[in-house]
């Protein structure tokens, strides 16, 4: 079985503004601007994997709400409410492969990325989405 990925799309639960939703991106001091995820570790659930990234790339905890399986050809996307305001000023990450974190309004000028990619993710429907909300 091959190796799969899980990617947080992260927004704030403190802003409802669905013109202006920001989104956390992470700066990789290899790869460049990037959304925080990484590789699914055995035993794993996505949701998971992408909540444990989240935290060791950002320093945020965050409640996982829908995820979209095989979004990428091996990986799921994970989108992930923070309890955090947005703020302009990025900061620094726990992890030494990340130069820095920081809230987007724009996609930045990314090298390994295409902005279409990003694009696509914050326009994506969630509401066809696998809900990870409880019912109760």
């Amino acid at each position: 079985m091959s190796r799969r990925f899980a990617l947080c799309w992260v927004t704030s639960s403190q802003t409802k503004t669905e013109d202006q939703e920001a989104w956390i991106m992470v700066n990789n001091i290899e790869r460049g601007w990037e959304l925080p995820g990484g590789w699914i570790e055995e035993g794993e659930l996505s949701e998971e994997s992408a909540l444990r990234e989240l935290f060791e790339e950002a320093g945020f905890l965050g409640v996982a709400t829908h995820i979209e399986k095989d979004f990428f050809e091996e990986g799921d996307l994970v989108k992930i409410e923070v309890n955090e305001v947005p703020e302009p000023i990025g900061w620094e990450s726990q992890d030494e492969k990340i130069s820095e974190v920081g809230w987007c309004l724009e996609i930045p000028e990314m090298k390994q990325w295409d902005a279409a990619e990003i694009e696509k993710i914050r326009s994506h429907d969630w509401s066809d989405s696998k809900s990870l909300r409880s019912n109760s």
